[in-house]
């Protein structure tokens, strides 16, 4: 049943009337627009503030969590429409003996379940489009670093970099909102990967102070200097939890025992 025929029969009273006319005119229109999101959030968020680390393997894996929880709600979609299928063929074949109310009671949940795949099916649709647009980004990615081929080793790899960038991002926010000072939260991720949170208080506020002096002169701080900063404490500090991990008693902070080294053919 389409949606112009559920609004019909709903508001086939004659109380209804004058809103039924305005609502089975605009209904075109509706439909149409709502096809345009079906689906959680928009390609902006999907490639700004989900995909949104500074690493690019980082934000491969990201898309990759993001592309196995699409397919599984689109997995659950297609066996829910087929179970609902079955479940209208069954109905149909008891249709063809019931009389009276068992036979208004048949058609209506046959209806009611031809309602539902058509939302699931639009959806689906949607799940689809977000699919394709994280594949294309994905690609992109590997495109501009080269990592066609990438490993499990080679995000390991990658890891200390990411986490370094990520903790003085995180410490340069929570100083920018609690008077230079890096929060407790922040000092203590800090810590838990090598780096003195001291040394780190005092990188953050060196770093405040070239944006206030730019600010003074009327320049504006962009946003690719933050991030070339983030870099430039990664680069620094390059070593400092294979260094804790040593004293710690570990070997390394990454076994090349347990990673997997060569590239797998499977299914992403």
């Amino acid at each position: 049943m389409s949606t112009l025929a559920l609004i019909e029969n709903v508001l086939s009273q004659k109380q209804y009337s004058d809103f039924a006319r305005v609502i089975t005119a605009g209904q075109p229109e509706v439909s149409r627009a709502t096809s345009l999101f079906q689906k959680s959030q928009s390609q902006f968020m999907d490639s700004m503030l989900t995909v949104s680390h500074i690493t690019p393997i980082r934000n491969l894996r990201q898309i990759l969590a993001e592309i196995k929880r699409i397919k599984m709600a689109i997995g659950e979609a297609y066996f829910s429409v087929k179970k609902k299928e079955l479940d209208i063929r069954d109905k149909e074949e008891k249709l063809k003996s019931a009389n009276g109310i068992e036979s208004e009671k048949l058609k209506m949940e046959i209806q009611e379940q031809q309602w539902l795949i058509a939302e699931i099916k639009a959806s689906m649709e949607g799940a689809i489009r977000k699919w394709a647009n994280y594949t294309l980004q994905y690609q992109a990615i590997q495109e501009a670093h080269n990592l066609q081929n990438f490993t499990e080793e080679d995000f390991e790899k990658e890891e200390e970099q990411y986490h370094i960038c990520k903790a003085f991002e995180q410490g340069l926010n929570a100083a920018r909102a609690h008077g230079g000072f890096i929060d407790e939260g922040n000092q203590i991720y800090l810590s838990q990967i090598g780096i003195n949170g001291t040394v780190a208080q005092v990188e953050v506020a060196n770093y405040l102070n070239i944006e206030a002096a730019m600010l003074s002169k009327g320049i504006e701080p962009s946003h690719r200097m933050q991030l070339d900063w983030l870099l430039s404490m990664a680069e620094k500090f390059r070593g400092c939890s294979k260094k804790y991990a040593t004293w710690k008693g570990m070997s390394d902070t990454k076994q090349a025992d347990a990673l997997i080294t060569e590239v797998q053919n499977g299914h992403i």
